[in-house]
């Protein structure tokens, strides 16, 4: 098997229905003989997610969930050229956030590129705003 920028995708999508599930692909394993991505596809399909999501994450997700599961379905289709650019998952994550996640102390933070509205296009930056944006999230 070779490596590439499609086979990344996949990997970055099975990582997203990992994190919204806390499943491991390697140990899960639907009544129906699926594995764990697609069982997620198939029930995503059906508008069926909850009966797969983590509670937790159903709770604080509130109307992202779908946009994000749509993009790991996006990321997990089996032909690669159907599979997005790791560019176009990145546009539409950044579509997905909402505005209070970059707030730091009342204060949405103007100078970040991940703000809304901030105008750029790409996301490099330091490694001190990486840590000062890291810094907000608990561990």
């Amino acid at each position: 098997m070779r490596l590439t920028e499609k086979s990344d995708v996949y990997s970055f999508g099975v990582m997203l229905i990992e994190l919204m599930t806390r499943k491991k692909p390697f140990t899960y394993m639907a009544s129906e003989g699926n594995g764990l991505v697609a069982h997620f596809a198939t029930l995503f399909a059906e508008g069926n997610l909850s009966e797969i999501l983590d509670p937790q994450v159903m709770s604080e997700g509130g109307n992202r969930i779908d946009e994000i599961a749509a993009i790991a379905v996006a990321c997990v289709k089996l032909r690669g050229e159907e599979r997005p650019t790791m560019r176009q998952v990145e546009l539409r994550l950044e579509a997905a956030q909402s505005p209070e996640e970059f707030e730091a102390n009342g204060d949405i933070v103007a100078n970040s590129p991940l703000a809304c509205g901030a105008g750029l296009t790409s996301r490099q930056y330091s490694m001190e705003e990486e840590y000062a944006l890291s810094a907000r999230y608990p561990r």
